[in-house]
């Protein structure tokens, strides 16, 4: 064994040295400080339930966007408007009449928008800044017909009579998080959503939430809102992951997960895709199960995406399985794919948490063993040779430099040896 690692190492030697080194693949961002969420509510206004809401926010110091139908913007309502404003809440279009609009013309979407922008420009001197699509009907002509941040939000379904204020509120604590747009109604008559407020606002204070605009949202989160997306939560990219697993997608649209090696990570898992839609929507983890009497199809929505990378986390996985009362094991499928319309997807891979990988120094992989495969492995990444690709490329940074280089390969060499020993 020491003869044949010697004598690999000697005819890589010369030319690795010659390619120099290469960074080590590992994801890293700021994190997250503070949790933020972005109340939304829309319908309005109206002189009633719109100041009902407003008093809410006020008692907590709150801010929050309000996307108005221009068809309601009255002279009455227009002083809900102003009262908005000068709170600091910010204004919003949710289109003049509250119609399908994706089979519209370029021009009756424009005149849509232009609408509540003309009407909002004389109470507020300022146009709207984001647009929530009615009904969250949205097409590829609406997304080259309006130049604004599409946005849409977790459903807390308060648009339903037989939905209590308690239920609501549960739907908005249940789906609070960092970053999390919350999209509420304050529709005239809504008042089983102002006694949800009264609810869940003061236990996402005790939370540790604060209450920001969608503009304020996408700023502190260090984002800048892109077109042709639509988005329901703005959040960080997740720090402390580096690779464990390069994916091969089953097809463009769908990357399979092996529930076992998920259930063997726990909480320190993630995944992470490159993917293209023409949608706006970004991708998501279905949860499937076609045997049995009971089929489930569930979808987990990525903690991050930007319109070309998504990232998904355990935990959000882990309580969507707790919500089902099931396991990976129970599951008949699980996969990245579509939430609507079409998709590809390109580099997916497995991540793993720094501070939880209990990887072999070495195992590049990730066979759970340092061996001779791993220096192969290692050496001719180094070299470049196609079709060459590291499991767990962490696990190869023997010189703790963040670098994968030829000193890497030494140690490797180093460590085999006295293993052989």
């Amino acid at each position: 064994m020491r003869k044949i690692v010697s004598s690999l190492l000697a005819a890589a030697t010369a030319v690795v040295m010659a390619a120099g080194h290469l960074p080590m693949l590992q994801v890293s961002a700021e994190s997250a400080q503070t949790k933020l969420i972005a109340l939304t509510f829309d319908d309005g206004p109206n002189t009633t339930t719109t100041n009902d809401v407003l008093d809410i926010l006020e008692e907590y110091n709150a801010r929050a966007s309000f996307f108005l139908i221009g068809d309601n913007i009255t002279a009455e309502s227009a002083s809900s408007v102003k009262r908005a404003y000068d709170m600091g809440m910010e204004i919003d279009n949710h289109s003049k009449t509250h119609s399908n609009m994706s089979k519209m013309s370029a021009a009756e979407m424009q005149a849509e928008i232009s609408y509540v922008d003309d009407k909002v420009i004389d109470i507020t001197g300022e146009p709207t800044k984001f647009f929530r699509p009615p009904f969250i009907d949205v097409s590829p002509s609406m997304y080259e017909a309006i130049d604004m941040p599409f946005i849409c939000g977790i459903d807390c379904q308060d648009y339903m009579a037989n939905v209590t204020a308690q239920e609501r509120a549960d739907y908005i604590l249940n789906g609070a998080r960092d970053g999390v747009i919350v999209l509420l109604h304050d529709a005239a008559g809504n008042q089983q959503t102002v006694e949800a407020l009264k609810i869940a606002m003061p236990e996402l204070k005790a939370q540790g939430y604060e209450f920001v605009t969608l503009t304020e949202l996408f700023e502190r989160q260090g984002e800048t809102p892109r077109h042709g997306l639509i988005y329901s939560n703005v959040g960080k990219y997740p720090t402390g992951y580096t690779l464990r697993q390069e994916l091969t997608p089953d097809a463009p649209d769908r990357v399979s997960l092996d529930g076992s090696t998920l259930q063997a990570l726990g909480g320190t898992y993630a995944v992470e895709v490159q993917y293209e839609t023409e949608t706006g929507y970004p991708p998501v983890i279905a949860l499937q199960k076609w045997s049995g009497s009971t089929p489930i199809w569930h979808t987990v929505q990525p903690f991050y995406f930007n319109g070309e990378k998504a990232v998904f986390l355990a935990q959000d996985v882990q309580a969507a399985l707790q919500q089902l009362d099931i396991g990976y094991n129970d599951l008949d499928g699980i996969a990245v794919t579509a939430y609507s319309g079409a998709i590809t997807f390109r580099e997916p891979r497995l991540l793993v948490s720094v501070e939880n990988n209990a990887a072999v120094r070495g195992d590049v992989n990730a066979d759970g063993d340092l061996n001779l495969r791993d220096l192969i492995i290692l050496q001719k990444w180094l070299l470049a040779v196609p079709d060459t690709h590291l499991d767990d490329s962490r696990a190869g940074d023997l010189n703790d430099d963040s670098m994968l280089d030829t000193f890497d390969l030494c140690l490797m060499k180093r460590q085999l040896l006295d293993k052989s020993a």
